[in-house]
Protein backbone atom coordinates (compact mmCIF):
# COMPACT_ATOMS: atom_id res chain seq x y z
CA UNK A 1 0.00 0.00 0.00
CA UNK A 2 2.77 2.44 0.92
CA UNK A 3 4.69 1.78 -2.28
CA UNK A 4 1.56 2.16 -4.39
CA UNK A 5 0.62 5.49 -2.84
CA UNK A 6 4.17 6.74 -3.23
CA UNK A 7 4.23 5.68 -6.89
CA UNK A 8 1.02 7.63 -7.55
CA UNK A 9 2.52 10.98 -6.51
CA UNK A 10 3.74 13.65 -8.91
CA UNK A 11 7.52 13.37 -9.48
CA UNK A 12 9.45 16.51 -8.51
CA UNK A 13 11.09 18.74 -11.09
CA UNK A 14 14.54 17.55 -9.99
CA UNK A 15 13.44 13.93 -10.34
CA UNK A 16 12.12 14.59 -13.86
CA UNK A 17 15.33 16.33 -14.96
CA UNK A 18 17.76 13.81 -13.51
CA UNK A 19 15.72 10.92 -14.93
CA UNK A 20 15.44 12.47 -18.39
CA UNK A 21 19.13 13.42 -18.71
CA UNK A 22 20.06 9.84 -19.65
CA UNK A 23 18.27 10.45 -22.97
CA UNK A 24 20.46 13.39 -24.00
CA UNK A 25 23.39 11.42 -25.42
CA UNK A 26 21.22 8.97 -27.40
CA UNK A 27 19.26 11.98 -28.64
CA UNK A 28 22.46 13.55 -29.96
CA UNK A 29 23.35 10.42 -31.94
CA UNK A 30 19.83 9.29 -32.85
CA UNK A 31 19.64 10.80 -36.33
CA UNK A 32 23.31 10.23 -37.26
CA UNK A 33 22.98 6.54 -36.39
CA UNK A 34 19.47 6.02 -37.73
CA UNK A 35 19.81 7.87 -41.01
CA UNK A 36 23.02 9.74 -41.79
CA UNK A 37 25.61 6.99 -41.25
CA UNK A 38 24.05 4.49 -43.65
CA UNK A 39 23.18 7.09 -46.29
CA UNK A 40 26.58 8.79 -46.10
CA UNK A 41 28.29 5.41 -46.38
CA UNK A 42 26.23 4.81 -49.53
CA UNK A 43 27.12 8.24 -50.87
CA UNK A 44 30.84 8.32 -50.06
CA UNK A 45 31.81 4.62 -50.04
CA UNK A 46 29.54 3.51 -52.89
CA UNK A 47 27.43 0.96 -50.99
CA UNK A 48 24.51 -0.22 -53.15
CA UNK A 49 21.10 1.11 -52.04
CA UNK A 50 19.24 -2.16 -52.57
CA UNK A 51 21.86 -4.12 -50.61
CA UNK A 52 21.82 -1.49 -47.90
CA UNK A 53 18.03 -1.70 -47.60
CA UNK A 54 18.12 -5.49 -47.26
CA UNK A 55 20.82 -5.35 -44.60
CA UNK A 56 18.95 -2.71 -42.61
CA UNK A 57 15.90 -4.96 -42.53
CA UNK A 58 18.04 -7.84 -41.23
CA UNK A 59 19.63 -5.62 -38.60
CA UNK A 60 16.24 -4.45 -37.37
CA UNK A 61 14.96 -8.00 -37.06
CA UNK A 62 18.09 -9.01 -35.10
CA UNK A 63 17.71 -5.93 -32.93
CA UNK A 64 14.05 -6.74 -32.27
CA UNK A 65 15.03 -10.19 -31.00
CA UNK A 66 17.64 -8.79 -28.61
CA UNK A 67 14.97 -6.39 -27.31
CA UNK A 68 13.04 -9.35 -25.92
CA UNK A 69 16.11 -10.67 -24.16
CA UNK A 70 16.81 -7.25 -22.68
CA UNK A 71 13.23 -6.74 -21.48
CA UNK A 72 13.16 -10.16 -19.82
CA UNK A 73 16.55 -9.76 -18.13
CA UNK A 74 15.71 -6.22 -17.01
CA UNK A 75 12.46 -7.31 -15.34
CA UNK A 76 14.41 -9.99 -13.45
CA UNK A 77 17.22 -7.67 -12.33
CA UNK A 78 17.41 -6.67 -8.66
CA UNK A 79 20.28 -4.39 -7.51
CA UNK A 80 20.81 -1.72 -4.88
CA UNK A 81 20.50 0.88 -7.68
CA UNK A 82 17.23 -0.53 -9.00
CA UNK A 83 16.45 -2.82 -11.92
CA UNK A 84 17.04 -0.38 -14.77
CA UNK A 85 19.96 1.95 -14.00
CA UNK A 86 22.88 -0.52 -14.34
CA UNK A 87 21.71 -1.56 -17.80
CA UNK A 88 21.56 2.07 -18.95
CA UNK A 89 25.20 2.54 -17.93
CA UNK A 90 26.24 -0.63 -19.77
CA UNK A 91 24.30 0.44 -22.86
CA UNK A 92 26.00 3.84 -22.87
CA UNK A 93 29.41 2.17 -22.86
CA UNK A 94 28.53 -0.05 -25.84
CA UNK A 95 27.18 2.95 -27.75
CA UNK A 96 30.42 4.85 -27.25
CA UNK A 97 32.55 1.93 -28.45
CA UNK A 98 30.45 1.40 -31.58
CA UNK A 99 30.18 5.11 -32.38
CA UNK A 100 33.98 5.43 -32.29
CA UNK A 101 34.23 3.09 -35.30
CA UNK A 102 31.07 4.24 -37.10
CA UNK A 103 31.70 7.97 -36.84
CA UNK A 104 35.45 7.75 -37.48
CA UNK A 105 35.64 5.01 -40.17
CA UNK A 106 39.11 3.75 -41.07
CA UNK A 107 40.63 0.84 -42.93
CA UNK A 108 38.52 -1.20 -45.38
CA UNK A 109 35.05 0.32 -45.08
CA UNK A 110 32.16 -1.49 -46.70
CA UNK A 111 28.86 -3.17 -45.97
CA UNK A 112 30.31 -5.68 -43.45
CA UNK A 113 32.06 -2.91 -41.51
CA UNK A 114 28.85 -0.89 -41.34
CA UNK A 115 26.70 -3.85 -40.29
CA UNK A 116 29.04 -5.08 -37.53
CA UNK A 117 29.40 -1.79 -35.70
CA UNK A 118 25.81 -0.73 -36.34
CA UNK A 119 24.60 -3.96 -34.71
CA UNK A 120 26.68 -3.24 -31.61
CA UNK A 121 25.42 0.34 -31.42
CA UNK A 122 21.80 -0.77 -31.80
CA UNK A 123 22.20 -3.28 -28.97
CA UNK A 124 23.64 -0.59 -26.68
CA UNK A 125 20.82 1.76 -27.59
CA UNK A 126 18.31 -1.01 -26.85
CA UNK A 127 19.76 -1.39 -23.36
CA UNK A 128 19.30 2.33 -22.73
CA UNK A 129 15.92 2.75 -24.38
CA UNK A 130 14.03 -0.21 -22.91
CA UNK A 131 15.33 0.38 -19.43
CA UNK A 132 14.73 4.13 -19.39
CA UNK A 133 11.19 3.79 -20.70
CA UNK A 134 10.42 1.03 -18.22
CA UNK A 135 12.01 3.07 -15.44
CA UNK A 136 9.88 6.09 -16.37
CA UNK A 137 6.69 4.01 -16.26
CA UNK A 138 7.64 2.94 -12.73
CA UNK A 139 8.23 6.46 -11.38
CA UNK A 140 4.47 6.96 -11.04
CA UNK A 141 1.15 5.19 -11.66
CA UNK A 142 -0.84 8.42 -12.16
CA UNK A 143 -2.39 8.90 -15.65
CA UNK A 144 -1.48 12.57 -16.24
CA UNK A 145 1.89 12.40 -14.48
CA UNK A 146 3.05 9.75 -16.91
CA UNK A 147 2.67 12.17 -19.78
CA UNK A 148 4.89 14.60 -17.86
CA UNK A 149 7.54 11.93 -17.38
CA UNK A 150 7.55 10.84 -21.02
CA UNK A 151 7.38 14.51 -21.99
CA UNK A 152 10.46 15.32 -19.92
CA UNK A 153 12.37 12.48 -21.55
CA UNK A 154 11.16 13.56 -24.99
CA UNK A 155 12.19 17.19 -24.41
CA UNK A 156 15.69 16.16 -23.32
CA UNK A 157 15.92 13.81 -26.32
CA UNK A 158 15.01 16.71 -28.59
CA UNK A 159 17.57 18.95 -26.93
CA UNK A 160 20.13 16.27 -27.71
CA UNK A 161 18.77 16.11 -31.25
CA UNK A 162 19.05 19.89 -31.43
CA UNK A 163 22.74 19.46 -30.61
CA UNK A 164 22.97 17.09 -33.56
CA UNK A 165 21.72 19.86 -35.86
CA UNK A 166 23.60 22.74 -34.25
CA UNK A 167 26.95 20.94 -34.13
CA UNK A 168 27.62 21.01 -37.92
CA UNK A 169 26.69 24.71 -37.99
CA UNK A 170 29.12 25.47 -35.15
CA UNK A 171 31.87 23.40 -36.77
CA UNK A 172 31.49 25.42 -39.99
CA UNK A 173 31.29 28.76 -38.18
CA UNK A 174 34.54 28.05 -36.33
CA UNK A 175 36.26 27.19 -39.60
CA UNK A 176 36.80 23.51 -38.78
CA UNK A 177 34.91 22.53 -41.95
CA UNK A 178 34.23 24.26 -45.24
CA UNK A 179 30.49 23.49 -45.04
CA UNK A 180 27.83 22.66 -42.47
CA UNK A 181 26.61 19.79 -44.67
CA UNK A 182 26.72 16.31 -43.17
CA UNK A 183 29.67 14.26 -44.36
CA UNK A 184 31.92 11.45 -43.13
CA UNK A 185 34.41 14.03 -41.87
CA UNK A 186 31.64 15.87 -40.01
CA UNK A 187 30.61 12.68 -38.21
CA UNK A 188 33.94 12.59 -36.34
CA UNK A 189 32.89 15.69 -34.38
CA UNK A 190 29.82 13.84 -33.19
CA UNK A 191 31.97 11.23 -31.54
CA UNK A 192 33.98 13.89 -29.70
CA UNK A 193 30.74 15.39 -28.37
CA UNK A 194 29.32 11.97 -27.44
CA UNK A 195 32.50 10.97 -25.59
CA UNK A 196 31.94 13.90 -23.23
CA UNK A 197 28.13 13.90 -23.01
CA UNK A 198 27.36 10.21 -22.47
CA UNK A 199 29.38 9.74 -19.24
CA UNK A 200 28.21 13.05 -17.73
CA UNK A 201 24.46 12.78 -18.40
CA UNK A 202 24.10 9.06 -17.72
CA UNK A 203 26.24 9.47 -14.59
CA UNK A 204 23.92 12.17 -13.24
CA UNK A 205 20.88 9.96 -13.88
CA UNK A 206 22.54 6.97 -12.25
CA UNK A 207 23.55 8.71 -9.04
CA UNK A 208 20.80 11.31 -8.52
CA UNK A 209 17.54 10.17 -10.17
CA UNK A 210 15.00 8.21 -8.08
CA UNK A 211 14.89 4.44 -8.61
CA UNK A 212 11.09 4.28 -8.88
CA UNK A 213 8.83 1.75 -7.20
CA UNK A 214 10.48 -1.37 -5.85
CA UNK A 215 9.79 -4.37 -8.06
CA UNK A 216 8.32 -7.52 -6.47
CA UNK A 217 10.88 -9.85 -4.96
CA UNK A 218 9.61 -12.69 -7.15
CA UNK A 219 11.24 -12.56 -10.57
CA UNK A 220 8.82 -13.06 -13.48
CA UNK A 221 9.19 -16.12 -15.71
CA UNK A 222 9.11 -16.03 -19.51
CA UNK A 223 6.03 -18.25 -19.89
CA UNK A 224 4.02 -15.88 -17.70
CA UNK A 225 4.81 -12.97 -20.02
CA UNK A 226 3.51 -14.87 -23.02
CA UNK A 227 0.24 -15.49 -21.19
CA UNK A 228 0.04 -11.82 -20.19
CA UNK A 229 0.56 -10.62 -23.75
CA UNK A 230 -1.98 -13.05 -25.19
CA UNK A 231 -4.78 -11.86 -22.91
CA UNK A 232 -4.07 -8.11 -23.16
CA UNK A 233 -6.51 -6.78 -25.77
CA UNK A 234 -5.47 -3.09 -25.39
CA UNK A 235 -1.89 -4.14 -26.18
CA UNK A 236 -2.91 -5.65 -29.52
CA UNK A 237 -4.87 -2.53 -30.46
CA UNK A 238 -1.83 -0.45 -29.54
CA UNK A 239 0.50 -2.67 -31.57
CA UNK A 240 -1.76 -2.64 -34.63
CA UNK A 241 -1.81 1.16 -34.58
CA UNK A 242 1.87 1.70 -33.98
CA UNK A 243 3.00 -0.98 -36.42
CA UNK A 244 1.43 0.92 -39.30
CA UNK A 245 2.78 4.20 -37.97
CA UNK A 246 6.18 2.57 -37.54
CA UNK A 247 6.27 1.51 -41.17
CA UNK A 248 5.57 5.12 -42.16
CA UNK A 249 8.31 6.37 -39.84
CA UNK A 250 10.70 3.75 -41.23
CA UNK A 251 10.21 5.07 -44.74
CA UNK A 252 11.11 8.55 -43.51
CA UNK A 253 14.58 7.33 -42.56
CA UNK A 254 15.60 8.34 -46.08
CA UNK A 255 14.62 11.95 -45.36
CA UNK A 256 18.27 13.07 -45.47
CA UNK A 257 18.57 11.82 -49.06
CA UNK A 258 15.38 13.75 -49.87
CA UNK A 259 16.70 17.08 -48.56
CA UNK A 260 20.31 16.58 -49.59
CA UNK A 261 19.97 14.88 -52.96
CA UNK A 262 16.47 15.78 -54.21
CA UNK A 263 15.92 19.32 -52.89
CA UNK A 264 19.67 20.17 -53.01
CA UNK A 265 19.52 21.66 -49.50
CA UNK A 266 22.42 19.71 -48.04
CA UNK A 267 24.19 22.78 -46.65
CA UNK A 268 20.89 24.03 -45.19
CA UNK A 269 19.80 20.69 -43.76
CA UNK A 270 21.26 21.31 -40.27
CA UNK A 271 19.42 24.65 -40.13
CA UNK A 272 16.13 23.00 -41.15
CA UNK A 273 16.57 20.29 -38.56
CA UNK A 274 17.47 22.87 -35.92
CA UNK A 275 14.10 24.52 -36.52
CA UNK A 276 12.50 21.06 -36.45
CA UNK A 277 14.06 20.20 -33.08
CA UNK A 278 13.19 23.58 -31.54
CA UNK A 279 9.60 23.28 -32.75
CA UNK A 280 9.31 19.77 -31.34
CA UNK A 281 10.67 20.76 -27.94
CA UNK A 282 8.50 23.89 -27.80
CA UNK A 283 5.36 21.93 -28.76
CA UNK A 284 5.75 19.19 -26.18
CA UNK A 285 4.20 21.10 -23.23
CA UNK A 286 1.13 21.69 -25.42
CA UNK A 287 0.74 17.97 -26.11
CA UNK A 288 1.33 17.09 -22.45
CA UNK A 289 -1.58 19.41 -21.61
CA UNK A 290 -3.72 18.05 -24.46
CA UNK A 291 -3.10 14.45 -23.36
CA UNK A 292 -4.40 15.27 -19.90
CA UNK A 293 -7.32 17.37 -21.15
CA UNK A 294 -8.60 15.35 -24.13
CA UNK A 295 -6.96 11.96 -23.62
CA UNK A 296 -3.65 10.58 -24.83
CA UNK A 297 -4.95 8.57 -27.77
CA UNK A 298 -7.11 11.30 -29.32
CA UNK A 299 -4.35 13.88 -28.98
CA UNK A 300 -2.01 11.43 -30.70
CA UNK A 301 -4.34 11.02 -33.69
CA UNK A 302 -4.61 14.80 -34.18
CA UNK A 303 -0.83 15.21 -33.99
CA UNK A 304 -0.07 12.44 -36.49
CA UNK A 305 -2.58 13.92 -38.94
CA UNK A 306 -0.98 17.37 -38.70
CA UNK A 307 2.56 16.11 -39.35
CA UNK A 308 1.46 13.77 -42.17
CA UNK A 309 -0.53 16.40 -44.05
CA UNK A 310 2.25 18.97 -43.66
CA UNK A 311 4.63 16.73 -45.63
CA UNK A 312 2.30 16.92 -48.63
CA UNK A 313 3.39 20.53 -49.14
CA UNK A 314 6.44 19.24 -51.01
CA UNK A 315 4.22 18.15 -53.94
CA UNK A 316 3.99 21.87 -54.79
CA UNK A 317 7.78 22.25 -54.98
CA UNK A 318 9.23 22.18 -58.50
CA UNK A 319 12.95 21.59 -58.08
CA UNK A 320 13.65 22.29 -61.76
CA UNK A 321 12.06 25.77 -61.91
CA UNK A 322 11.98 27.17 -58.37
CA UNK A 323 14.88 29.09 -56.92
CA UNK A 324 16.81 27.69 -53.99
CA UNK A 325 15.51 30.51 -51.76
CA UNK A 326 11.89 29.61 -52.57
CA UNK A 327 12.44 25.92 -51.91
CA UNK A 328 14.17 26.76 -48.67
CA UNK A 329 11.35 29.07 -47.52
CA UNK A 330 8.71 26.42 -48.24
CA UNK A 331 10.80 23.83 -46.43
CA UNK A 332 11.04 25.96 -43.29
CA UNK A 333 7.24 26.34 -43.18
CA UNK A 334 6.64 22.63 -43.74
CA UNK A 335 9.23 21.69 -41.12
CA UNK A 336 7.50 23.77 -38.44
CA UNK A 337 4.18 21.95 -38.94
CA UNK A 338 5.89 18.56 -39.10
CA UNK A 339 7.76 19.26 -35.87
CA UNK A 340 4.64 20.51 -34.10
CA UNK A 341 2.80 17.28 -34.90
CA UNK A 342 5.70 14.87 -34.50
CA UNK A 343 6.45 16.08 -30.96
CA UNK A 344 3.29 14.40 -29.67
CA UNK A 345 4.38 11.00 -30.94
CA UNK A 346 7.43 10.76 -28.66
CA UNK A 347 5.50 12.20 -25.69
CA UNK A 348 2.28 10.23 -25.86
CA UNK A 349 3.10 6.77 -27.26
CA UNK A 350 5.22 5.53 -24.28
CA UNK A 351 2.70 7.03 -21.83
CA UNK A 352 -0.09 4.97 -23.43
CA UNK A 353 2.05 1.82 -23.29
CA UNK A 354 2.71 2.37 -19.57
CA UNK A 355 -1.06 2.29 -19.02
CA UNK A 356 -1.26 -0.91 -21.09
CA UNK A 357 1.40 -2.48 -18.85
CA UNK A 358 -0.73 -1.59 -15.82
CA UNK A 359 -3.64 -3.47 -17.36
CA UNK A 360 -1.36 -6.46 -17.84
CA UNK A 361 -0.28 -6.22 -14.22
CA UNK A 362 -3.91 -6.29 -13.13
CA UNK A 363 -4.59 -9.36 -15.26
CA UNK A 364 -1.56 -11.36 -14.07
CA UNK A 365 -0.47 -9.77 -10.79
CA UNK A 366 3.11 -9.41 -12.11
CA UNK A 367 5.15 -6.29 -12.93
CA UNK A 368 6.47 -6.75 -16.49
CA UNK A 369 7.07 -3.19 -17.68
CA UNK A 370 10.37 -4.03 -19.36
CA UNK A 371 8.80 -6.98 -21.15
CA UNK A 372 5.97 -4.84 -22.51
CA UNK A 373 8.28 -2.13 -23.81
CA UNK A 374 10.57 -4.77 -25.32
CA UNK A 375 7.63 -6.50 -27.01
CA UNK A 376 6.46 -3.18 -28.43
CA UNK A 377 9.98 -2.48 -29.71
CA UNK A 378 9.99 -5.91 -31.37
CA UNK A 379 6.99 -4.99 -33.51
CA UNK A 380 8.07 -1.37 -33.92
CA UNK A 381 11.58 -2.19 -35.11
CA UNK A 382 10.32 -4.79 -37.53
CA UNK A 383 7.89 -2.17 -38.85
CA UNK A 384 10.69 0.41 -39.08
CA UNK A 385 12.87 -2.12 -40.88
CA UNK A 386 10.14 -2.96 -43.37
CA UNK A 387 9.52 0.75 -43.96
CA UNK A 388 13.21 1.57 -44.40
CA UNK A 389 13.81 -1.42 -46.65
CA UNK A 390 10.73 -0.57 -48.72
CA UNK A 391 11.92 3.03 -49.07
CA UNK A 392 15.30 2.05 -50.50
CA UNK A 393 13.65 -0.56 -52.71
CA UNK A 394 11.03 1.88 -54.02
CA UNK A 395 13.67 4.48 -54.87
CA UNK A 396 15.60 1.80 -56.72
CA UNK A 397 12.47 0.70 -58.62
CA UNK A 398 11.69 4.28 -59.62
CA UNK A 399 15.26 4.61 -60.87
CA UNK A 400 16.43 7.16 -58.30
CA UNK A 401 20.22 7.44 -58.13
CA UNK A 402 21.60 8.64 -54.77
CA UNK A 403 25.16 9.28 -55.95
CA UNK A 404 26.41 12.82 -55.52
CA UNK A 405 26.89 13.48 -59.26
CA UNK A 406 23.73 11.68 -60.47
CA UNK A 407 20.94 13.17 -62.62
CA UNK A 408 17.37 11.92 -62.00
CA UNK A 409 14.43 12.13 -64.42
CA UNK A 410 10.75 12.94 -63.79
CA UNK A 411 9.88 9.34 -62.91
CA UNK A 412 12.60 9.24 -60.27
CA UNK A 413 11.40 12.60 -58.90
CA UNK A 414 7.82 11.31 -58.62
CA UNK A 415 9.12 8.17 -56.94
CA UNK A 416 10.93 10.23 -54.34
CA UNK A 417 7.81 12.29 -53.49
CA UNK A 418 5.56 9.23 -53.44
CA UNK A 419 7.99 7.42 -51.15
CA UNK A 420 8.73 10.29 -48.75
CA UNK A 421 5.43 12.19 -48.65
CA UNK A 422 2.36 10.21 -49.72
CA UNK A 423 3.01 6.62 -48.63
CA UNK A 424 4.11 7.47 -45.04
CA UNK A 425 1.03 9.71 -44.63
CA UNK A 426 -1.32 6.90 -45.63
CA UNK A 427 0.34 4.47 -43.22
CA UNK A 428 0.61 6.88 -40.29
CA UNK A 429 -2.91 8.31 -40.48
CA UNK A 430 -4.37 4.84 -41.03
CA UNK A 431 -2.51 3.55 -37.98
CA UNK A 432 -3.53 6.51 -35.86
CA UNK A 433 -7.23 6.05 -36.61
CA UNK A 434 -7.07 2.52 -35.15
CA UNK A 435 -6.33 3.99 -31.73
CA UNK A 436 -9.00 6.75 -31.81
CA UNK A 437 -11.34 4.73 -29.55
CA UNK A 438 -8.64 3.22 -27.35
CA UNK A 439 -10.20 1.40 -24.35
CA UNK A 440 -7.92 2.83 -21.63
CA UNK A 441 -8.70 6.49 -20.95
CA UNK A 442 -8.16 8.45 -17.73
CA UNK A 443 -11.31 7.14 -16.04
CA UNK A 444 -10.65 3.50 -16.89
CA UNK A 445 -7.00 3.81 -15.90
CA UNK A 446 -8.09 5.05 -12.46
CA UNK A 447 -10.26 1.95 -12.12
CA UNK A 448 -7.30 -0.26 -13.08
CA UNK A 449 -5.12 1.38 -10.44
CA UNK A 450 -7.77 0.95 -7.71
CA UNK A 451 -8.07 -2.72 -8.55
CA UNK A 452 -4.29 -3.16 -8.53
CA UNK A 453 -4.20 -1.66 -5.02
CA UNK A 454 -6.95 -4.07 -3.93
CA UNK A 455 -5.04 -6.98 -5.48
CA UNK A 456 -1.81 -6.00 -3.71
CA UNK A 457 -3.68 -5.63 -0.43
CA UNK A 458 -5.15 -9.12 -0.70
CA UNK A 459 -1.75 -10.57 -1.61
CA UNK A 460 -0.13 -8.82 1.36
CA UNK A 461 -2.81 -10.02 3.75
CA UNK A 462 -2.45 -13.58 2.45
CA UNK A 463 1.27 -13.52 3.26
CA UNK A 464 0.83 -12.07 6.77
CA UNK A 465 1.11 -14.63 9.63
CA UNK A 466 -1.98 -15.21 11.72
CA UNK A 467 -2.03 -13.48 15.11
CA UNK A 468 -1.66 -15.85 18.12
CA UNK A 469 -4.88 -16.77 19.88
Amino acid sequence: MTQTRRAATQPSTVALITFALAAFGPGLLQMPMMAYVSQLYAKEFGIDLAALGGVLVTLRVFDAVTDQLMGYVSDRTRTRWGARKPWIVAGGLLCLIASFFLLRPSGPVGLVYLVAWKALYDFGFTMIDINQQSWGAELTTEYKARSKITGAKAIVTQLGSLGNYVLPIAVAWFGLSESSAYSIDMLAYFFVAAAVIFPVTIGISFFFAPKGIALPAKRPELIGFLKSVRSNKPLWIYLASFTLCGMGMGILQIIFTFYDGYLKLGAWYPYLMTVFAITMAASMPLWIWAAGRFGKHKSYVVAVTISSLAMQGYWFVDVATMSLDTILAISFVVIVFIGAGASAIVVISPAILADVADYGRLRTGEQRTGGYFAFYLLTNKVALAIGAGAAFLLLSLFGYDARADATNDATAAFGMLFTVALLPAILKIGGALIIWRFPIDQRRHAVIQRRIVQLETRQLEARMPLAPA
